[in-house]
């Protein structure tokens, strides 16, 4: 089992078996929510693909007995090498196949004699940088075994470009690997999908996330701590503990969450404000906060069930969690975010008493 990876080791079987067959899957999507591993799964996929020690040259005496994969020498692990040079490569994210594909410049490609400025900061995949990466697959990879394009996040394509990726999808070229990496499955084209082996991507329980982190050499105490605080998600985990500061700042999350919950409507309506002012500007930092306010009502999901003074009822709590995971939605498919800001508050029950700031999280054990 891989040890680049925390958890998913039934996903990760599953990326062996594929990566081994005689006809590799040309398109997989990873589905699942930010920070459960899903671009980490992609690039294991590209190492299984690419590591020369799972796929050795075949020999020029190999070659004259038809390649029996029989004469090959076996692996001596049961996962890429991360030693050879294609693994060396894709890991330190340099590798000239393996490509990283999201909103930006990579790729840009405009029309001949059209004039174009570049956009570093655009927000979606553009049309041009569906236009490079046609260019790039209809050549061969220059020393990969199989080209891998990772697409992230795959549901910010315009629509222009969401309907020359199909074109692509639907007669792909035989030495090119897709891999769609997003939150919100539902905001790419059916057709896209339907054109995709779909690995969905869930939560990993707490227990296995704290391991992980202690194997990787990180102190008990905080990986326990950022396991908690990551509600499943290993990729969140590893950020809490590389960078500890940021469970503080989510336990200020929770302190606003009190606040807002405790507070007049008025306050709702300017908070929806103030949330759709920041996601023009940093989706990344609103897309936590969504996080923090999952974990504020999950809190007081599992006290509602206790009845007790300031608690809020179960059915509040479930139709709070509800409308977090629809305006999560909507927010990918870019629909006006104010309007999505304040559907979600206004279902969201009163606390009449706060309690405690430091919020439990939830836990996966």
């Amino acid at each position: 089992m891989s040890a680049r990876i925390i958890g998913h080791e039934d996903i990760v079987r599953e990326l062996a078996a594929l990566a081994a067959s005689e006809e590799p899957p040309h398109a997989l999507l990873f589905a699942g929510p930010d920070g459960t591993g899903r671009a980490a799964l992609a690039i294991e996929y590209a190492l299984r693909l690419n590591c020369e020690r799972l796929n050795p040259p075949t020999t020029a005496g190999a070659s004259l007995w038809g390649a029996d994969s029989s004469l090959l020498p076996p692996p001596s692990s049961p996962g890429p090498c991360g030693e050879c040079r294609p693994c060396r490569l894709i890991l330190e994210g340099t590798h000239p196949d393996i490509i990283a594909l999201g909103p930006g410049d990579t790729l840009c490609r405009p029309r001949d004699g059209e004039s174009h400025a570049k956009h570093p900061d655009s927000r979606d995949i553009r049309i041009c940088q569906v236009r490079g990466m046609i260019d790039l697959v209809a050549r061969y990879p220059f020393e990969a075994r199989h080209r891998v394009i990772v697409i992230d996040p795959a549901d910010r394509f315009g629509h222009e470009a969401a309907h020359t990726v199909l074109k692509t999808l639907e007669e792909p070229p035989g030495h090119t690997v897709f891999c769609l990496v997003t939150a919100a499955p539902e905001a790419l084209l059916e057709t896209i999908v339907s054109r995709c082996r779909r690995i969905e991507v869930r939560p990993v329980p707490r227990a296995r996330i704290e391991a992980g982190l202690v194997e990787r050499g990180f102190d008990p105490d905080l990986a326990a701590r950022a396991a908690e605080a990551s509600r499943g998600r290993p990729g969140r985990a590893i950020e809490f503990v590389r960078h500890p500061d940021m469970m503080g700042d989510r336990g200020r999350l929770l302190e606003r969450c009190a606040r807002v919950a405790a507070g007049p409507l008025r306050e709702r309506f300017s908070y929806a404000r103030d949330l759709a002012d920041r996601w023009r500007s940093d989706r990344h930092a609103i897309l936590a906060e969504l996080d923090a306010w999952e974990a504020f009502w999950e809190e007081r999901l599992r006290q509602g069930v206790g009845g007790g003074q300031g608690t809020v009822a179960l059915a509040g709590c479930v139709e709070a969690l509800r409308a977090i995971t629809t305006a999560r939605a909507d927010l990918q498919a870019n629909v006006m975010a104010r309007p999505a800001f304040e559907l979600m508050l206004l279902a969201f029950p009163r606390v009449t008493l706060a309690l405690s700031p430091e919020e439990e999280s939830a836990a996966y054990a």
